[in-house]
């Protein structure tokens, strides 16, 4: 198909979840507009969970925030004059996005105008916007972009994510070794990333402890692995440590995401506070009980996956996409994660588990 956006430039693309959520939009400006993308990444993390997708031509990644500015600023015009049009994908409401948008030069700049900060962070430098809508899930927000395109009616496809032969073979030989591989298999992930404040988002560790311990009493061959990246050790650690059952919990540590997607592919079940691997869950199409706090699960729910959403209703959500750190609005103590009973979340995991865990449950009288 011939078009006038031969070459598509999404930059620079930012956590795990934000990259997942963009890609039913990547996979519709393939499709409909037959546009060879291009993918910059800040993280190589969030470049792996893009490795492999068939829908993008070019996946690289510039290490922004560890080179000189004045690197940075060279890459970006070394960019220019390969495309027609650019894309800040939502959210992306940040003077830096907008600023490499701008060097680079396409002579078509989309993106979003934010209600926080929007002067401020320099939108302004994008050339074709649409306001955000807060009714809207972020891939929804991501879709209605499209229309700038020319692309009417997008599909809403799921997330997705593309693993290899030898990633799943390699996952497949973790669980061999610890003698997991015919276990009833439940992932956690209880941190999050710490960026702007968001060590708020997380359900309390003790919480987490006994609705392990819990669902321990449902299945005798059930068992859990704990996901999360390096700087999360000593939290799956000790996490292990309070459920009194170190040889039914597993920390799981892999060379990288991908790996890590390939554990979680094989766990029947996901518990998870809003984060990356709660995307990754979704487009992995586990099920999933997602625990809220300050962000909108309106906004950023697992994504046409079968799922749960828990979150106190204490108060409203006060995250705004913004660069402002995450601060509580109603006492300071984030009530809305913080009061989600144990109760609830283990309600909420036996509606979603196979027949292992629900037929023990009812035969328990739970």
């Amino acid at each position: 198909m011939s078009t006038g956006f031969q070459r598509i430039l999404a930059l620079p693309l930012y956590g795990i979840g934000d990259v997942l959520m963009t890609t039913p939009a990547l996979r519709n400006i393939t499709e409909r507009l037959g546009s060879k993308i291009t993918c910059l990444h800040m993280f190589a993390s969030t470049k792996a969970v893009l490795d492999g997708n068939p829908h993008i031509t070019e996946n690289i990644h510039f290490p922004f925030l560890s080179a000189s500015k004045l690197a940075g600023v060279r890459f970006l015009l070394g960019l220019r004059g390969r495309f027609d049009a650019s894309i800040n994908f939502y959210p992306s409401n940040r003077k830096d996005y907008n600023l490499a948008a701008f060097l680079a030069g396409a002579p078509l700049r989309i993106g979003h105008r934010y209600r926080e900060h929007d002067l401020l962070e320099m939108n302004f430098l994008k050339n074709r916007t649409i306001r955000e809508d807060d009714g809207l899930h972020n891939v929804e927000e991501d879709l209605r972009l499209l229309g700038l395109l020319g692309i009417e009616e997008p599909e809403p496809y799921p997330l997705e994510v593309y693993l290899d032969e030898k990633e799943r073979e390699e996952a497949a030989a973790w669980l061999r070794e610890r003698r997991l591989a015919s276990s009833y298999l439940i992932g956690f992930h209880p941190g999050s990333s710490l960026f702007k404040a968001h060590a708020m988002k997380r359900w309390p560790e003790e919480k987490y402890a006994r609705l392990v311990r819990l669902l321990a009493k449902q299945s005798g061959d059930c068992r859990f692995l704990l996901f999360g990246g390096p700087e999360e050790d000593a939290l799956k650690d000790s996490l292990r440590a309070a459920t009194g059952l170190p040889e039914k919990v597993f920390p799981v540590t892999t060379a990288g995401i991908r790996q890590s997607a390939a554990l979680m592919q094989r766990c029947r079940l996901f518990i998870t506070n809003d984060s990356g691997l709660m995307h990754l869950a979704a487009a992995l199409q586990v099920p999933t009980v997602a625990l809220f706090g300050p962000t909108n699960p309106r906004w950023l729910r697992p994504w046409k996956c079968r799922s749960r959403v828990l979150r106190h209703e204490s108060c409203p959500s006060c995250f705004r996409y913004s660069p402002t750190p995450q601060q509580c609005t109603e006492g300071g103590n984030f009530a809305c994660i913080r009061e989600v009973g144990v109760e609830e979340v283990l309600e909420a995991a036996l509606s979603l588990a196979g027949e292992e865990l629900t037929e023990e449950a009812r035969s328990s009288g739970l």
